[in-house]
């Protein structure tokens, strides 16, 4: 048999290349076999090795991966090397370039991105790392180690009013150094070969095997939103890359930056800034981004300038405009526009939330009320099904609270409360208290069931004969409780404006300042936009033109409603994919930093909104008076102009935005923004794109 020499393969070529020899013609017919074996071995060798040569050839080329590619082009693309590196750490460095390099890589923005490359590192036993890119943010100048010699240099320069340097002077004075921020490494993941990102570096070596490169537009366009959902459509396009606020030439094709709609589904988004700067813009184009999703997402935006609701001169057409079909508008303007909802109750048809409003607006506008009142504001509505548990299991109790929910509606009546046309009480009064009121107020009779106006007569007949004598046998009952019991009594105070002492009080007067928030068109407001929110609309609150304690009242009473409904899909095993955004402005006015009360709504949406798919975005002025809490479960902040000193500490607290704090204090322009979503590793500098403009 043929020898193979050791450490050798077959293949093409001589036959001595491939370490064989043909063996000797003798021994017989037995060599003979040998030889042709090995000649039919050889031939189906080179015809294998033909046909994966011609298969080799026929298949599409793979592509390299992203990050290998890239390294390949910059270190073959001269004209886009900046600089070396002076040093490196793992969180910062200094890298050293020159005027000559500056000017062919289009100069040197503060906050502008480089790519650190390092060689192959060639070391006898070790293999070299795979291809990544050290991604550095520009910071400042530093100094050089020769600083001194070249002040010295200068100051000789325009001591002796040279006209002009020397070629060999200008050549040592061009060179400066850069102080950067390490941001992480880009790399292809080593079994899938996709493109990741690090927030950190492996290692580092020396300063003499890293080259600093400028990467082309193209190329970092690819880099800042490699991680965003495809496809990247104009629709998810958020603003384009703006390195710094003086633009001496602008970008012939800006690097846009795009988005993707589940970083803000479900998710907690903050929208720091002062006012004028471009907030409001940005949150118009999330929401837009989110409706043109095709997600399951019912949305709740509290409009505290109509801007929304409404088309207005800047945008020339508003969130409602583009998806009227898909939004439901309400308002507390007194005149609404056509189609828009009023934000009003109807207090006789929802007396659970039309209570609700009267005690919580009276507490927060009058104070405590006296005591008279007390009982009235104390009791509750029952909803049917308590209803009719309390009839099965206490009738008595049941009728009791069918008399004050009679009584309830004729207060409500007395204090200017619109009725419903043709509204009836059912009075739930003995036979003969009816009887003695009907001769007193010279009636045929009095039945169980009276329009409002006669009911409001009666009640107060009947209120009158208590008050001259409580002992009067009408209002002896079989079980020796008192007949009016003190709810009751409060109520029927409230109606006649007499306590049962005699004594004249304001009553329902007291409660004619609420008027304004009832109508008897109004349906029933809660159920209407929970079920809205459930089918995937946008409900806009127009709460311009209303009191700030109003506004507050409506977005914690809307929130609540809305809190619980999806509470109860969580708890029945039902929320499935479906997800519930709130929009908020001044968020510092419901997110105060100082809330210890952990059953308040807005402290729940903090912690709690994520496991129920609640998103909340929210914007404000004042980072420094807002809830840690929420603070620490927000996973994207757009961060606008600010120039408070306390505000940018508390902002430079978060890692991303160590590194731009002084920049946030001096760029103005309206809607440059750094932005950092979950789709992004690290903080862009981005101007936002401009919403309407009528599109």
């Amino acid at each position: 048999m043929a020898r193979r020499r050791k450490g050798s393969k077959p293949g093409r070529g001589d036959r001595k290349e491939r370490g064989w020899t043909a063996p000797r013609q003798k021994g017989g017919a037995g060599r003979v076999d040998e030889v042709a074996e090995a000649q039919v071995a050889v031939a189906a060798e080179v015809t294998g090795n033909v046909l994966g040569a011609i298969d080799s050839a026929l298949k599409p080329a793979q592509p390299k991966p992203v990050v290998a590619a890239f390294y390949e082009e910059l270190s073959a693309t001269p004209q886009l090397l900046l600089g070396y590196v002076m040093s490196l750490g793992y969180e910062d460095g200094t890298l050293i370039t020159n005027d000559f390099y500056k000017l062919r890589c289009g100069g040197v923005a503060k906050n502008s991105f480089l790519l650190i490359l390092p060689h192959t590192i060639a070391e006898e036993g070790f293999s070299s790392p795979p291809p990544h890119l050290i991604l550095a943010r520009v910071l400042e100048p530093a100094s050089i180690p020769l600083a001194a010699d070249v002040s010295r240099t200068y100051f000789e320069l325009h001591k002796a009013h040279m006209p002009e340097i020397d070629v060999f002077t200008k050549s040592e004075l061009q060179w400066s150094a850069v102080k950067i921020a390490v941001l992480g490494t880009f790399y292809d993941h080593p079994k899938t070969a996709e493109i990741t990102f690090g927030g950190d570096i492996e290692s580092f070596y020396s300063p003499h095997l890293y080259a600093v490169y400028t990467p082309r537009a193209e190329m970092l366009e690819a880099l800042v939103n490699a991680f965003v959902e495809r496809p990247l459509s104009e629709e998810r396009r958020i603003g384009h890359l703006r390195m710094t606020e003086s633009q001496l030439v602008l970008p012939s094709h800006p690097i846009p930056v795009f988005v993707s709609p589940d970083d803000f589904i479900g998710s907690r988004t903050a929208l720091f800034g002062k006012t004028r700067m471009g907030k409001s813009n940005a949150v118009k184009i999330i929401v837009r981004l989110v409706m043109d999703s095709g997600a399951s997402v019912g949305q709740v935006i509290f409009d505290p300038n109509g801007e929304y609701a409404y088309r207005n001169e800047q945008d020339k057409t508003s969130i409602y405009d583009l998806y009227s079909d898909r939004c439901v508008r309400y308002t507390l303007r007194e005149a609404p526009s056509t189609g828009v909802k009023t934000l009003k109750a109807n207090f006789y048809a929802d007396l659970a939330l039309g209570h609700r409003i009267i005690c919580n607006l009276y507490e927060q506008t009058q104070g405590t009320p006296p005591d008279y009142l007390k009982p009235f504001f104390e009791w509750e509505v029952l909803d049917d099904d308590d209803l009719r548990a309390l009839k099965d299991a206490d009738f008595g109790g049941w009728t009791r609270y069918q008399r004050q929910l009679s009584v309830y509606k004729c207060v409500l009546k007395e204090a200017g409360f619109e009725a419903p046309k043709g509204l009836q009480v059912d009075l739930h009064l003995a036979k003969g208290i009816r009887q003695a009121t009907a001769e007193r107020l010279d009636w045929d009779a009095t039945p169980e069931k009276e329009p409002i106006d006669r009911a409001i007569a009666c009640y107060a007949c009947a209120w009158e004969f208590f008050v001259e004598d409580p002992k009067n046998k009408l209002f002896q009952s079989d079980s020796g409780r008192a007949y009016f019991d003190p709810t009751v009594g409060s109520m029927l105070t409230a109606l006649t404006g007499t306590k049962d002492n005699g004594a004249k009080v304001s009553g329902a007067k007291k409660l004619s300042l609420f008027r304004r928030y009832h109508s008897v068109q109004a349906s029933a407001l809660l159920r209407e936009m929970v079920e809205a929110v459930a089918s995937r609309k946008t409900v806009i609150i127009d709460l311009s033109n209303a009191p700030e304690d109003l506004q507050e009242f409506f977005s914690e009473l809307i929130s609540k409603a809305i809190f619980n409904a999806q509470m109860e899909r969580f708890i029945s095993n039902a929320l499935g994919d479906h997800f519930v955004q709130f929009y908020f402005e001044e968020a510092h006015n419901l997110f105060p930093r100082d809330d210890k009360n952990l059953r308040s709504i807005y402290n729940r949406l903090a912690k709690e909104g994520a496991k129920l798919n609640i998103g909340v975005v929210y914007s404000t002025q004042s980072i420094a008076s807002l809830s840690p809490d929420l603070l620490k479960n927000t996973e994207n902040f757009f961060i606008a102009h600010l120039n408070d000193e306390n505000e940018i500490r508390a902002l430079t607290r978060f890692y991303e935005f160590r590194d731009v704090g002084a920049d946030i204090q001096k760029t103005k322009t309206r809607g440059f923004m750094r932005m950092i979503t979950r789709s992004h590793k690290f903080a862009l500098p981005v101007q936002i794109a401009l919403f309407g403009q009528g599109e």
